[in-house]
């Protein structure tokens, strides 16, 4: 079972069971996210205008949460 992780040693308190049941979840963890990458490219390749507006709009607001400049408290402050 150790193979099927990368070959690391199980940690302690880990039985059988549990290693079986973590690398289950990583094969449905890792079908769901094939799934869900061919519906997005999908709906990409039939909807362009749309994805480019989304992507546009997911690209401003992070832009907006990343590089947003701190308040200083002159700022906040009316002359």
């Amino acid at each position: 079972m150790a193979d099927m992780l990368g070959g690391t040693p199980a940690e302690p308190g880990m039985d059988e069971e549990d290693l079986a049941l973590l690398a289950e979840g990583m094969v449905a963890g890792r079908e769901w996210i094939r799934s869900a990458l061919q519906k997005t490219l999908a709906w990409v390749e039939e909807n362009p205008g749309a994805a480019l507006i989304c992507a546009a709009g997911a690209g401003f607001i992070a832009g907006k949460l990343l590089l947003r400049r701190p308040r200083t408290l002159e700022d906040l402050v009316d002359d």
